[in-house]
């Protein structure tokens, strides 16, 4: 059976990280929602970002009643205060099926915080375009912190460092899905040394040897409910 490959949209990637790293569980995770053959990996711990980011986005989130993991603090944004975009993990109120969300809280410049948009990663069909490299697009910023990332299992982490050898290197926020092949398919949401944030999938055949399928540059403004 062939491995399955990304079909990428041409639109702008407009990110500047303030990435905190995401924790995982060690054990591998493949029991999630199945979107077209794609098993969401669902056994997330949160990550070690600032406690002022999580309480912000945790209270705001507990007073709309969802039921997310907060597992990385995605991008921010000036404007009249400040938005920032949340990559989170669990389950809505109209869904009980727990899925990987971008999340994005604007902050007024009182300091009060509302939420602007709340928008499922769909892993078929993720919205992304051609990397711009460094600087700010659509007035959105990246910091990366350089934390080292690692996959959930020592087998995912082997043949995600067998592939991460081009121009960009990069470095893991989340394993959002799996698929069993003849041998396995593997999508990772990273970010880039050139400062944009990637879904990469890679292929890893029945003989343990792993082959980049696609890396492709997120369009972080699609998901930003603005």
């Amino acid at each position: 059976m062939r491995k399955m490959s990304l079909i990428a949209a041409a639109i702008a990637c407009a990110v500047i990280f303030v990435f905190g790293f995401s924790g995982f569980k060690s054990e591998a995770a493949m029991q999630g929602q199945s979107l077209g053959g794609w098993s969401l990996v669902d056994n997330n711990s949160p990550s070690m970002m600032k406690d002022e980011d999580s309480a912000r986005i945790k209270t705001v989130l507990q007073d709309q009643g969802y039921n997310f993991n907060v597992l990385d603090l995605v991008a921010t944004q000036v404007v009249s205060g400040a938005n920032y975009m949340y990559l989170v993990y669990g389950t809505t109120a109209d869904s009980t099926v727990p899925g990987y969300y971008f999340v994005t809280v604007y902050e007024n410049t009182q300091g009060v915080d509302s939420i602007v948009g709340v928008s499922p990663i769909d892993v078929t069909s993720i919205q992304t375009g051609a990397p711009l490299g460094f600087g700010a697009t659509g007035a959105w910023v990246v910091r990366g912190t350089g934390k080292a990332g690692m996959l959930p299992d020592q087998n995912a982490q082997a043949s995600f460092d067998a592939i991460n050898n081009g121009d960009v290197m990069y470095n893991p926020v989340a394993l959002l899905a799996t698929q069993v092949v003849s041998g396995t398919n593997y999508k990772a949401l990273c970010r880039g040394n050139d400062k944009n944030l990637y879904v990469v999938t890679w292929y890893k055949n029945l003989q343990g040897n792993s082959s980049l399928t696609s890396s492709e540059c997120v369009n972080i403004g699609a998901y930003s409910g603005l």
